[in-house]
């Protein structure tokens, strides 16, 4: 009984020591691979900072050089874009009309008008 409980304990030990050695083998090998996805998506996210940028400094260049609208043109526009928000705040308003705000969920139509009357077992 007593030597197998003194081969029981070491070779326990080593045991343990083999699990924890194989598990920070494996979890280092993860940590290097999503530290190498961090340094490409760090990368890629400079990069596209660097292109909107440029983009942003040629459009400011271009919106530099245009000529200015005419104030007629400017007018035209105003007008139009005051007609489009009164429109749509009218649109609002009927939907409001239409639609109660009671709190329940809109009944839903069948394509036929009628109700499903179908017992479901």
């Amino acid at each position: 009984m007593m030597p197998t409980l003194l081969w029981m304990l070491p070779l326990l030990a080593l045991s343990a020591g083999g699990a924890w050695f194989a598990t920070s083998t494996f979890y280092k090998r993860r940590i290097a691979a999503l530290h190498v996805q961090l340094k490409v998506a760090k990368q890629t996210a400079a990069e596209h900072a660097n292109q909107a940028r440029k983009q942003v400094a040629q459009l400011q260049s271009e919106l530099a050089a245009r000529p200015p609208m005419p104030a007629a043109e400017r007018e035209k526009r105003a007008s139009a874009a005051a007609a489009a928000a009164s429109t749509s705040e009218a649109r609002r308003a009927l939907a409001e009309k239409l639609v109660p705000d009671d709190g329940f969920k809109t009944t839903a139509i069948a394509p036929n008008g009628f109700a499903n009357t179908e017992v479901m077992e």
